[in-house]
């Protein structure tokens, strides 16, 4: 199912044109395989509790986490590193609700794929199993506090847009359209320099089960930069016809 709100979102980013920084539009609508991914484990809360089963997967055009043996919590992250995050884009995903088994799924923003085990250097936001929405991350390996908590109605999608080098603001569209910001995220310590190198999925188990499901990841332009970008072009385009 493709939501309207990825097809407004893709109308803007095809009226705004190219900005400055990094590729525009539809980065992956879940036709295909996760081959552009990397799947890491970067928690298990308890050492010693059986290691899951679980598996990102693609089903029916969208993604979802299918846990099919639970030993304990255990937090993943979907990344991919050949699309990056520039100051003033916006990473967004559709939400297609669903799948409501396990426990979170959202999207994540870091520094490069994370090490096994390890959280640190990113920012994320992701819907509960509940229907609240909620935004964390971390400046280092410092977890920044919990962001959120209300149940939004109609829910369409997540965004995480870099307002800076190292600022983020994550937050949520529904009703139409409706943006909602959760909170804003400044990384300061750690790997900052790297964080917006990877995008993708966050997950949090707590149960087995399928999570999802999300669909449609695509980055969206800063307008403002967008539409110099097309002026020029329009500019470009009427010295050519004379």
């Amino acid at each position: 199912m493709k939501r309207h709100c990825f097809a407004a979102s893709i109308a803007l980013a095809l009226s705004a044109g190219i900005a400055n920084a990094g590729p525009i539009g539809l980065v992956d609508d879940f036709s295909g395989s996760l081959g552009s991914y990397t799947a890491t484990r970067i928690l298990k809360a308890t050492p010693a509790a059986p290691d899951n089963t679980a598996q990102w997967e693609v089903s029916g055009g969208s993604l979802q986490l299918n846990t099919s043996v639970y030993g304990g919590i255990e937090q993943y992250a979907l990344t991919r590193t050949d699309v990056t995050l520039g100051v003033g884009e916006e990473l967004q995903a559709d939400y297609l609700g669903g799948n409501l088994d396990s426990q979170d799924i959202g999207l994540y923003v870091g520094a490069g794929h994370p090490a096994a085990d390890v959280r640190a250097d990113y920012v994320n936001v992701y819907i509960r199993n509940n229907g609240q929405l909620f935004s964390r991350g971390f400046d280092g390996l410092t977890e920044m506090s919990l962001g959120g908590g209300a149940t939004p109605t109609n829910l369409e999608s997540l965004f995480i847009k870099r307002l800076a080098t190292d600022v983020f603001e994550l937050g949520y569209y529904n009703d139409g359209g409706l943006r909602n910001i959760v909170s804003t995220r400044t990384i300061s310590g750690g790997n900052a320099a790297g964080i917006g190198d990877a995008i993708g999925f966050y997950a949090d188990v707590r149960a087995a089960g399928v999570r999802g499901n999300m669909d449609n990841l695509r980055i969206v332009p800063e307008p403002a930069a967008g539409l110099l970008a097309l002026g020029m072009a329009g500019v470009a385009a009427m010295r050519r016809r004379r």
